[in-house]
């Protein structure tokens, strides 16, 4: 629709309605959207045609007809077209910086052979200057024939000068090539680290070239001559976020990408709601600085203190109780010490801070839970609204802790219908049961927050929303009627996970996360009726208008 087009529908819109009728000064709407299927999620008034906004709050929802009274003569009207309306999309699980950066760098996402890697490699090579460092990131050793790990000799092939280091998908696992061994000064005698693993030929003792978890911080190559701009990479991402309806956006963030956010929102740049969590490991400087759970505004606000416990089903690396189904030798890399995880946890909680822990692995999940408790009988429960992150596997006896300990589960549908290629293979049939339990927690009680983990996976959510009520890959389609069918979800609760659940994970369920007067005006308009739809066209379902504020951020 071109804007003269838009331009000229909305003036003949307002003199439909008629202007400011019966209205007060101080209820002229900034904005009114009507002609729309708006889900509010609201149960007061679930369903409405129209929403008047007003200094970015929401005024009033209803029809269109009762809207009317908000409409003056510089209120922009933008009718919907009976589109579906839903509240703004809300990500609670991402890495927004990195994934900017993944937008322009090489990424391997789909990949199905080390042939094709080693085509993209040395086309790279060519455009680089002379023994630059090849970064690459998103290969997915699951897709190579017989799920088999690559190893340096791959790339060697490729690239004998130059270093190459390629992050595995789930970021937990890295493979590098003979060059960048040398950079680093690593030989057969270097040894693994506390929470990690040089993977080495078990024969001749030699390093593969696969590094999981805390091992690849043991790699030093050549930086970048041409490095990336974390502002850059934001402002990157913020630009596709829009165009995905995506308005909130929970995600990992050091001190400087916080200011960066900050910055953007004094330059008039920032189209999304932040909320930054920060590294656990600087929770003595940030106590020191005065750095608190939820300091901010609307726009950016401080988040929760990520801890990692332990690594991912894909890597192998995921904290377990008993031994991998395809490597018996092995449960997985705690990344901390029981009892000192334990006192991490207790010393945040003691001061205030939300935690959310990276767990995958059932014995991950269940150190967390033991840690929240342990922290809450000691300095009381003080509503901090703990979370785990992923929180894959799950013993049966854990679920009931969520609700009792009020521990978000903060998961992302798009890691079942990815890992369910793997996962019976990983960790077999039985325990696969107890995998992406969403409708489990949910009728246990448990709150839940849905996103992506964006670049892990891709940003978009509708991608999440076939995933969650279907459980099927997406690639494929299968299996049919879905994998694990009995944790497939409704689309009504789907959405709020991704909504109005998603903003109770940061504190903000009364300010955002349904379309109710009083709340900020954050909308997303969507192509499709995603309800009545197939569930396969819920994919090719795109985002209109994404609005923000009252504000239109991104337009089809």
């Amino acid at each position: 629709m071109s804007k003269r087009t838009i331009i000229g529908f909305t003036i003949l819109f307002v003199l439909s309605l008629g202007m400011g009728t019966g209205a007060p000064p101080q209820d002229i709407a900034d904005m009114a959207l009507v002609n729309g299927k708006v889900v509010t999620l609201d149960p007061k008034n679930p369903a409405a045609e129209a929403v008047a906004v007003k200094g970015g709050r929401i005024l009033a929802a209803g029809s269109s007809a009762e809207i009317r009274k908000y409409v003056g003569p510089a209120t922009q009207v933008l009718d919907a077209r009976g589109k579906l309306v839903i509240p703004g999309l809300i990500d609670a699980h991402l890495h927004f910086a990195s994934g900017g950066r993944s937008l322009a760098s090489l990424t391997f996402r789909g990949v199905s052979s080390v042939e094709k890697v080693q085509e993209m490699v040395a086309a790279r090579i060519r455009e680089l200057p002379a023994g630059e460092t090849v970064n690459g990131s998103e290969y997915d050793h699951t897709l190579f024939p017989g799920q088999k790990w690559p190893s340096k000799e791959d790339l060697d092939k490729v690239a004998p000068n130059n270093a190459v280091v390629i992050r595995r998908v789930d970021g937990h696992s890295v493979w590098v090539n003979s060059e960048t061994l040398r950079q680093s000064g690593i030989t057969n005698d270097t040894k693994s680290p506390f929470g990690g693993e040089i993977a080495k030929d078990p024969a001749t003792g030699e390093p593969t070239g696969i590094f999981k978890e805390a091992a690849s911080g043991l790699l030093k190559v050549k930086p970048s001559s041409k490095p990336s701009s974390i502002k850059d990479d934001i402002e990157r991402g913020l630009a596709y976020a829009a165009t995905l309806g995506l308005t909130g956006i929970q995600t990992s963030a050091s001190l400087q990408e916080l200011e960066i956010f900050k910055q953007l929102k004094a330059e008039g740049k920032l189209t999304l709601r932040v909320y930054a969590w920060l590294p656990i490991d600087d929770l003595d400087r940030y106590i020191k600085l005065g750095i608190k759970q939820g300091q901010g505004d609307d726009m950016v606000r401080v988040g929760f203190q990520k801890v990692l416990i332990d690594g991912t089903l894909g890597s192998g690396t995921a904290l377990m109780f008993e031994p991998f189904a395809d490597d018996p030798a092995k449960t997985g890399l705690p990344q901390y010490k029981e009892d000192a995880f334990y006192a991490l946890i207790e010393k945040a909680h003691q001061n205030g801070y939300q935690t959310g822990t990276h767990a995958i692995g059932d014995k991950g999940v269940n150190w967390v839970l033991n840690a929240v408790e342990r922290a809450q009988k000691k300095f009381g429960a003080k509503n901090l609204r703990h979370r785990i992150e992923h929180a894959q596997i799950i013993i049966p006896s854990d679920v009931k802790r969520f609700k009792q300990l009020g521990v978000i589960a903060s998961m992302q549908p798009t890691h079942c219908t990815t890992d369910m290629r793997f996962c019976e293979i990983r960790v077999g049939p039985e325990r696969s049961k107890n995998a992406y339990i969403w409708k489990t927690l949910l009728d246990a009680g448990a709150h839940l927050a849905f996103g992506t983990d964006w670049p892990v996976e891709p940003l978009d959510p509708m991608r999440g929303l076939y995933s969650a009520v279907t459980r099927k890959n997406i690639e494929s389609g299968t299996p049919e009627g879905g994998w694990f069918p009995e944790q497939r979800l409704t689309m009504t609760d789907t959405v709020r996970l991704y909504t109005l659940d998603a903003a109770y994970a940061s504190f903000e369920e009364k300010i955002k996360g349904s379309i109710e007067p009083g709340k900020l005006a954050d909308f997303t308009v969507l192509s499709k009726d995603i309800y009545r739809v197939d569930p396969k066209e819920v994919l090719t379902t795109e985002a209109l208008y994404t609005i923000l504020g009252g504000k239109i951020v991104f337009q089809k």
